[in-house]
């Protein structure tokens, strides 16, 4: 603060300096906690695994979908030339 009588004073920045790096979070997780959901994401990562068998019966069903489609579609496409004739 400035002294009024004294012409010697000046007046002092009332500002802080922020200390180096990021700023703390409020809500910061503690190192377990973070841990444990990172153990629990893995977990949950773990459980979506597809078995092989299953999925190469995927591949396969969908394979003789693709099969079938394309039957369906030579099937109408003579159905239109025979309709245009």
């Amino acid at each position: 603060m400035v002294d009024p009588l004294d012409p010697g004073t000046i007046s002092l920045p009332l500002t802080f300096k922020r200390s180096r790096g990021r700023p703390r979070k409020l809500d910061a997780l503690s190192p377990a906690e973070r841990a444990r959901r990172y153990r629990a994401r893995k977990k949950a990562m773990s459980l979506h695994v597809v078995p092989a068998s299953a999925y190469a019966q995927a591949l396969r069903e969908r394979d003789e979908a693709r099969a079938q489609l394309d039957q369906l579609r030579r099937d109408l496409e003579q159905l239109k030339g025979q309709l245009l004739h």
